[in-house]
């Protein structure tokens, strides 16, 4: 009897260590926030950023309205929340100048005619390059004749700039998808941000989703109260 009792109180002592154990990792990864990454905007340095829904004068206000895509931001820089990709790709321009994307050791001209092209239709696809989370690392240049350079805008110096500028760029973001509108000021300054239009897609590097998580520790832990039963015994 007594042999029998203490068995069953050893039975009862590992129930209870499991569910307390279950209740405990269902706690820890009641914590864990959803994955959550994509574009996201800094504004660290004055002026402060200004919102303005996309003036009438910039060549692809209708089309781009039509996407879901009525405003846009300056005076800021665009970074991204996570390691992944940045894959960037030409939509067109409404500019005199040759203007010039560069990101990495690739620099896309858009040449100097025709002055308006519109590629909405079949864009054209820059590249894909690997980032790390924070500012993104790119730049636009406008050239007034062959080598003739008007000026350069980084996007971690865009963060200096306002509405009003002589060059600067103009962001809309949405999740993992981001609008740049270049400035560069040529017969003006006209501030409509159509003088280059890129898109650009970001995609995170894949990391554990919570539910996936939520079943390694489960794992875990049943492997342990496996072995703790084999101890017992």
């Amino acid at each position: 009897m007594e042999s029998k009792r203490v068995t069953r109180n050893m039975d009862k002592s590992m129930r209870q260590l499991k569910v307390n154990a279950i209740a405990a990792v269902t706690a820890v990864l009641g914590l864990i926030p959803a994955a959550h990454a994509g574009f996201v905007s800094t504004n660290t340095a004055g002026p402060g950023a200004s919102t303005i829904n996309i003036v009438g004068n910039n060549e692809f206000k209708g089309v781009l309205v039509g996407l879901g895509v009525n405003q846009y931001t300056l005076g800021t820089s665009l970074g991204v929340d996570s390691a992944g990709s940045v894959t960037y790709w030409y939509y067109g321009k409404e500019a005199g100048y040759q203007n010039i994307f560069l990101t990495g050791n690739t620099a896309f001209a858009t040449g100097f005619t025709p002055t308006t092209q519109n590629y909405f239709n079949n864009p054209i696809k820059i590249g894909a390059f690997d980032v790390g989370s924070g500012v993104l690392d790119f730049a636009f240049c406008a050239f007034s004749g062959p080598i003739t350079l008007q000026g350069c805008v980084t996007n971690e110096a865009n963060d200096l700039l306002g509405w009003n500028s002589n060059q600067s760029i103009a962001y809309s973001v949405a999740g993992n998808t981001a609008w740049l509108f270049w400035d560069d000021s040529g017969a003006g300054p006209d501030d409509n941000h159509d003088d280059m239009l890129i898109k650009a897609v970001f995609t995170p590097k894949a990391v554990p989703e919570p539910a996936s998580l939520g079943l390694f520790g489960l794992g875990l832990l049943g492997a342990w109260v496996v072995a703790r039963r084999r101890k017992t015994a």
